[in-house]
């Protein structure tokens, strides 16, 4: 009777043990799971605006659901951290099957490694079809306008969508974002183009990528200028 109890009570160790692994690995792949890379330490940190439910901006004309924001700030977010990895270590906040995040929910996750810059690509939206400009937004002025103000004169060099010389802009302005104000490192919000445009959103939906990674090769170099003065 005692070695059929201890028998017992071994058995029921391993299938606690089973039952916990087995947990563990459903947490592992639960929805959400790819949204941020957990554990992650770099010196940047690329913020995919919007995703999950929230498709940020719009235009209808192109594409068969229309081309959404969401979808065109991730693009550009791993072109960017492609060309940025030679040099850097990056850490995403998002990837493509992520789910819904707060402002608060990336700033929290940027400050969890020990990023030098957090940068926050977006694309901005008009009811005008030929608005298109570049501009940054900055939180908080000793912290965020430096770096706001350098991204936006690499961004400020980019070609217009159509026509020649470099796209419109709108000067650095501040911006009360939690994104921004939430975050320890410098950090801004890059409104790269306006995806409403019916020039930016050809170009965006023509299936080459030039775009997106003319995009993603200015932001590179402004974050590069300024984390070699700071």
């Amino acid at each position: 009777m005692m070695a059929a109890s201890g028998s017992l009570k071994v058995w029921a160790s391993m299938f606690a043990a089973l039952l916990i692994a087995g947990a563990c690995a459903i947490a592992a792949f639960s929805p959400g799971a790819e949204a941020q890379e957990i554990g992650c330490r770099g010196d940047v940190v690329l913020d995919a605006g919007h995703g999950g439910t929230d498709p940020g901006a719009v235009n209808s004309r192109y594409g068969l659901n229309g081309l959404k924001e969401k979808e065109q700030t991730l693009d550009v977010a791993e072109r960017l951290k492609a060309l940025l990895e030679d040099k850097y270590e990056v850490c995403m906040t998002r990837a493509l099957n992520s789910e819904t995040l707060s402002n608060s929910d990336r700033a929290a996750y940027a400050n969890t490694t020990g990023a030098k810059v957090l940068v926050s690509i977006h694309m901005n939206g008009s009811t005008n079809p030929a608005t298109d400009y570049t501009t940054t937004l900055y939180g908080k002025w000793r912290k965020d306008k430096a770096l706001a103000q350098t991204v936006f004169g690499s961004l400020s060099t980019l070609p217009a969508a159509e026509g020649t010389g470099a796209i419109a802009t709108r000067a650095p302005y501040s911006f009360a974002s939690g994104v921004l104000l939430k975050s320890n490192m410098p950090a801004v919000i890059v409104e790269t183009v306006f995806i409403t445009s019916n020039a930016e959103g050809k170009l965006l939906a023509n299936g080459t990528g030039a775009r997106q990674q003319q995009i993603a090769e200015k932001l590179e170099a402004g974050i590069e200028t300024y984390l070699s003065a700071h």
